[in-house]
C-alpha cells in the first residue's frame, strides 16, 4: 500500500469520503515547501467483512514539515461517513490540539470537499505552536527561536521540529526550516529547475541546533 498511486488508492475509499480525499491527495501542498503533496497510505477499513466494497475508511496521512514527514492516523467511520475524523498523531502522543481552535471540526461538514484538508491545516498550525512550546525546555534554542521571531525575513516564514531528549543527558536537537527571501525574477529561467506551474518557486535553509541541558 506504501506505493499505491493516488489513482488507485481513492477507488478504494468508501464513496461517501471519496471528495474529502481527492481535495487532500490533489490540492494538499501545506506548509513552506508548497513542492511536496500530502500522500496518503495505509489505507483500511473498519467495517465487517461482509460489507461490499469499498469501504476503506482510515489511511495514514503523510505530512511534510521543517524536513520530516509526519505521520498521522486519520479515522473516519464509512458507517456514518457524516461524523469527522479521528486523528492518531503518531510519536507526538503528547501533542493534544484544542477542539474550540479548529474552526472545520467545531463545522465539520462532510459535503464540503476541502473540509478535511482545511483541517488538517489548523492542526498544522497547532502543531506549530506545540513545537514552539517545546523550545521552552531549552534556553538556548529558546534563545535562537526567538531572534529568528525578531527577523521580519523569517518570523512568518519558519518551521520548527524539536526531536526527541537524549535519556542520558536531556539533551535535544531542533531543526529550523527558513524560507529565504530569494527574489527569482532576475534569475535566468534555464538556471532554474523545472516545476509545476502552480507551485511557487522557492528557497528553503534548514538549521539543526542542539540544545544544552539547562
Amino acid at each position: 500500500m506504501n506505493n499505491m498511486c493516488p489513482e488507485v488508492a481513492l477507488h478504494r475509499i468508501s464513496p461517501e469520503l471519496r471528495p474529502l480525499l481527492f481535495s487532500v491527495v490533489r490540492n494538499g501542498r501545506v506548509g513552506l515547501d508548497s513542492t511536496n503533496c500530502l500522500r496518503v497510505t495505509d489505507l483500511k477499513t473498519g467495517c465487517t467483512t461482509l460489507t461490499p466494497g469499498p469501504c476503506c475508511d482510515r489511511f495514514k496521512l503523510h505530512i511534510p514539515y521543517a524536513g520530516e514527514t509526519l505521520k498521522w492516523d486519520i479515522i473516519f467511520n464509512a458507517q456514518c461517513p457524516d461524523l469527522p475524523p479521528d486523528f492518531i498523531f503518531g510519536e507526538d502522543a503528547e501533542f493534544l490540539p484544542e477542539p474550540s481552535q479548529l474552526p472545520h471540526l467545531v463545522q465539520w461538514d462532510s459535503g464540503n470537499p476541502e473540509c478535511l484538508l482545511q483541517l488538517v491545516k489548523e492542526l498544522i498550525q497547532q502543531y506549530h505552536q506545540y513545537q514552539c512550546q517545546r523550545l521552552r525546555e531549552s534556553s538556548r534554542l529558546l534563545f535562537e527561536y526567538g531572534s529568528l521571531l525578531d527577523d521580519p525575513n523569517y518570523g512568518r516564514n519558519m518551521e520548527i521540529y524539536a526531536g526527541r531528549k537524549n535519556s542520558w543527558t536531556g539533551e535535544f536537537s531542533a531543526r529550523f526550516l527558513l524560507k529565504l527571501p530569494v527574489d527569482f525574477s532576475n534569475i535566468p529561467v534555464y538556471l532554474l529547475k523545472t516545476v509545476m506551474k502552480k507551485v511557487q518557486r522557492s528557497c528553503m535553509m534548514p538549521i539543526t541546533l542542539e540544545s544544552k541541558n539547562t
